[in-house]
Formats: C-alpha cells, structure tokens, sequence
C-alpha cells in the first residue's frame, strides 16, 4: 500500500509462462486500434512508459488521475473506486504469441485523491522486441481502456534501457523536457560512465506536406547548429541536468545516434501562442495565403484567416475551437522527433479526424476513413522508417489517389 493514501486493499497477481510462449487468443495485427486515436475514448492523463531493469526483467511503469475514475458509495461506507491493469505480454503483432501475462487490481477510498502511479515487472528476455498490451478497467463502470507499448529488447543499449526522470527519480512518462526543468536519466549503463550526448538543432523544421505530394521531404535538412556535452552516471542515475535551446539531445553510445528526449517550444504540447497558431494554418491554408500569414502581425493574421473563412466571428471561434484542439491532440499523439502535428500522421489527423479502423503491425499502419470496402472509403498507409537520429517514425506512402479526397477534407475547414 502507498502511505498517505487509504488504498482498501491493494493486490498484484502475475502468472508467467515460458519464454516459448503459448498461443494466444488472437493476433494483434487483426485487432482495430482505432480508440488508441480518439481521445472520447480514452482516459485523459493516462501514461505508461517502460524500462528494462536487466536482461531478463522489465518494468511498465503507469500513471492516471483517480479523478477520471468513477467512485461508487454503498450505504455505510465512502465513496470508492475500483480499477483493474491487466497486461499481455507478445512476441510481436503478427505471431499471436503469448510470452507473459499479470494483473494489478486497487480500491481507492480517498475521493478525487490525484494522480495515482505505480510500476509492475514484466518478464522479458533479451534478444527480442516485444509489444505489451495493457488494459486500464474502471470496475465501477463498462470502461475499458487498451493500449500497446512497444518494449525494445533486441539490443542493449536500446530507447527502453533508459528513462527521464523528475528530481523525485520518478518517470516523466515522456520524451519531453520543459526549458529549464530539472530532470535525470536513470539508465542501464555501467553503474559509473559518462554520456556523450549531441545537441541537434533544427530551426525549420516543415510541417509535413500534403498527401498526394512527392517531393522530397526536406523537414530534416543537416541541423543548423550541433554542439556536444557530457553527463555523469553514478549508480546507473545521471546527475540532475536541464536545458534552455530546443533541439534533439542524442547519445552516441551505439553505432549511430539514438534520441534520447527533445526540448519543444514553451507550453507545448499546448498550442501556446499566437505564432504557433499561425504555424498550425499550413494544412488548409493556401500558399498564397500562408505566405501572406506571415507578413503581418500573427494575432491579426490568424484573426483575419479565420473570420475570412467563415464570414463572421462566432463560427470563427467555433472552429479555431475545433481546429487547434486537433492540433494539440496531435502533439500529444504523435510527437517523436518533431512536433507531433508536424508528422505525417499527425497531417492526417488534423484535417481528416481520428480514423474509423487502424489496424497495425511491425512495420505498417493502416488508417480507413468510411466503411471499410466502402468505394468512396479512404485508406493510408503510414510505414514505419528511421528519421533523424535512427529514430523510428511512421512516414506515408504518398499517392495522387489522394488529392481528391484531401481537397474535400480541407475545403470542410473552409467553410
């Protein structure tokens, strides 16, 4: 149980299987994803993260607001809530294979009591990659919230055999630091080294262009300004450290660079200010227009465009409502190694909605708009490739197929 809190009870049971696995009920390469992308069926502030403890354990980490629980009062006591995390452990998308499985269940009797976090140790050997179901259930209701982590095991060295961390050593459940907030890296690196780390500095970095274009894709152009430093590990944690400029951080431990976390613009992923979101327009403005965004002050800029769209300021206000709430959720979904509404998923996201059916695998996903089969439906497919730094990312397979339906989707913003 965690001090200071009045957990009823609070129980973890595992029940491992050999690392042969056996068959499981299904392949998650058949499964629709489709909800990991719809934040209505989410729950909002839920986190996961993973770190490799050694060669044969690993740790996913979780946290959510207990707020977002519903919390149930039977007479004579006080309110409640209960909530279950059950994982599965596979051996990739396609093979159906079982490798581990567990649950972690609690009763929280503190009403709107925070964030609640904790960690459960998966067993996972090296020399594969896996993928980790996990499902959040809120027992007090019918809701029940799937996700897949990917758990890196192949190699050492790999993104999962570290971790950012708070001062409190507890995981940031992101690839992300704030200017100037102090942070460590928990590591599997010999317990006492040093890290020779890459700053790379991107200034313009593009938003992804449409899909039906295929020029070359010139968002990672070489870095405009590259500096090296180093951190100290005792331990196997770093000394605390922060950083001001924006830009990649890579280590260079391994052949070839690896990310190890980026320093976004101030607020992100939240639009911020008025320049972002006239940054944000390059989707359904035209060219004409977005240059023309950009020789005026932004405020009226983005004033102008919308209220010119619309014809007056309320239906104005209600899609700059809509639009940048788009924007934001794509930050929050698909930032890797840019600005998540930067990415090609992020691009489709934005103007096209969360998609009706996604399925995905080891190197592919699959987004339908519409029916599936349906001969006005809309299918990309969004291929997993190595970025700046190795980093993988998913990048579109562009086709002319899809102009026409790219001009539909914007002109709906248009209106």
């Amino acid at each position: 149980m965690r001090t200071g809190r009045l957990l009823l009870f609070l129980m973890f049971t595992a029940s491992m299987v050999g690392i042969a696995g056996c068959s499981a009920t299904g392949k998650l390469a058949t499964q629709n994803v489709a909800g990991f992308y719809d934040p209505g069926l989410q729950l909002e502030g839920l986190r996961y993260t993973v770190f490799n403890l050694d060669d044969s354990l690993s740790n996913l980490y979780f946290r959510f607001p207990l707020n977002e629980l519903k919390y149930q009062q039977i007479s004579g006591s006080k309110p409640f809530a209960r909530y279950r995390i059950d994982y599965q452990l596979y051996a990739g998308y396609e093979k159906g294979i079982l490798v581990d499985s567990g649950s972690y269940r609690g009763v929280d009797s503190l009403l709107y009591s925070g964030i609640f976090e904790d960690s459960v140790k998966i067993k996972a050997r090296t020399g594969k990659n896996y993928i980790i179901q996990v499902i959040l259930t809120d027992q007090n209701t019918p809701c029940s919230y799937v996700q897949y982590i990917n758990l890196p095991k192949f190699l050492h060295n790999g993104p999962a055999d570290f971790v950012l961390t708070g001062l409190n050593n507890r995981p940031l459940m992101r690839n992300y630091i704030l200017r100037n907030e102090k942070v460590r890296i928990r590591s599997g690196f010999p317990q006492d080294s040093v890290v020779r780390l890459s700053y790379l500095r991107y200034t313009d970095q593009a938003a992804a262009v449409a899909p039906f274009l295929f020029s070359p894709d010139n968002r990672f152009l070489p870095p405009d300004a590259v500096k090296t430093g180093e951190i100290s590990f005792r331990s196997q944690v770093s000394a605390p450290f922060s950083y001001e400029a924006e830009g990649l951080y890579t280590d260079q431990l391994t052949n070839g660079k690896r990310i190890l976390f980026c320093r976004f613009y101030d607020g992100f992923p939240e639009i911020g200010s008025v320049d972002k979101m006239r940054e944000a327009l390059r989707y359904i403005a035209t060219d004409e227009e977005y240059k023309k965004l950009f020789s005026m002050p932004p405020r009226l800029a983005v004033d102008n465009f919308w209220i010119g769209l619309t014809g007056n300021p309320e239906r104005a206000l209600s899609q700059i409502k809509r639009y940048y709430k788009r924007v934001e959720e794509a930050n929050v979904l698909f930032s890797n190694v840019v600005e998540g509404w930067k990415s090609d998923r992020g691009m489709i996201y934005i103007v096209f909605g969360p998609p009706a059916v996604v399925f995905r695998n080891s190197s592919v996903e699959e987004w339908t708009y519409g029916e599936p089969g349906h001969p006005l439906s809309v299918r990309f497919y969004f291929h997993n490739s190595a970025g700046p730094a190795g980093i993988e990312d998913y990048v579109l397979t562009r086709s002319e197929d899809y102009r026409r339906p790219w001009h539909q989707a914007v002109s709906n913003w248009r209106r």
